[in-house]
């Protein structure tokens, strides 16, 4: 039997199916990417010229089927799945079927009515996935525990040799299984690169697409630089740290990346896979 994974922004997952053994999860159906793009005009030309393209929010369709002992059996279940669903923060949604790519949802208002002449019903709860992407509900680095959310069509070319995202080196390769690249800047993606080593600068360039970033500032043992998004932290402290305001882009796929001015290099990328 198919399972409904629910958790609410800030609070553990549950198992919906579970708790409330009288609902049955039926179907899970996504609506289309949801492409919003941006033109302008060039007066005296034909057409118009494409300036940016962003993925506005989607919906996705959850059927659920309620089995009522009695009306009033039927109504408890009723407020459950309410109490469930309907809240004041964001909730992530995945299922049993497909368990590495989960959802931001954004429950919308939905009736839920008993059959004629029955105290079953079925209720087809509506959602704006507020993202506009799947994303795995385990970040890159936690891949190798995660296995068993991993599936064919998540884009790893081997599920029986995963990749990986710490390294000791100064040079090395950063595998992307995204439908996506991951761009912190421009569309505000989940990306945390952590850095340990000794030297008194920094240059991280990924050279499959020439993004990186510079930091002038000496780091020793017991020292970590972490850029989280377009934010570069030194030991915790913001605003510590002189760069040249640049960020790191990961393309879909693979990215060389190389780290120069430091030695003992210990760097790890940390991001979510998203997903149409």
């Amino acid at each position: 039997m198919s399972r409904l994974y629910v958790m609410k922004k800030g609070h553990e997952e549950i198992d919906l199916t579970a708790r409330l053994p009288s609902v049955t999860l039926l179907e899970v159906r996504s609506g289309a990417p949801q492409l919003n793009a941006n033109y302008t005009a060039i007066t005296g030309s034909d057409g118009q010229r494409l300036q940016s393209i962003a993925f506005n929010s989607s919906t996705v369709t959850v059927s659920l089927l309620i089995k009522g002992l009695n009306r009033a059996d039927f109504n408890l279940s009723k407020a459950a799945l309410q109490r469930e669903l309907y809240a004041r923060v964001p909730l992530r949604i995945r299922t049993s079927d497909n368990p590495g790519k989960a959802m931001w949802v954004v429950a919308n208002p939905t009736d839920i009515t008993p059959l004629s002449q029955s105290d079953d019903g079925q209720v087809d709860f509506t959602f704006t996935v507020i993202s506009g992407t799947k994303i795995t509900p385990f970040r890159s680095d936690e891949i190798a525990s995660n296995q068993d959310k991993l599936d064919f069509g998540m884009g790893i070319p081997d599920l029986d040799n995963l990749p990986s995202y710490s390294f000791s080196s100064n040079s090395f390769n950063i595998y992307n299984p995204s439908d996506l690249e991951i761009d912190p800047y421009l569309q505000h993606h989940d990306l945390i690169i952590k850095i340990k080593g000794s030297g008194s600068s920094l240059a991280m360039t990924n050279q499959s697409n020439g993004t990186g970033f510079t930091a002038n500032t000496s780091l020793s043992s017991g020292d970590e630089l972490v850029m989280n998004g377009i934010t570069l932290f030194k030991n915790g402290q913001a605003g510590q740290v002189d760069t040249d305001f640049s960020h790191i882009v990961l393309a879909k796929g693979n990215n060389n990346i190389t780290v120069s001015g430091l030695s003992g290099v210990n760097v790890t990328f940390s991001f979510p896979f998203l997903y149409f």
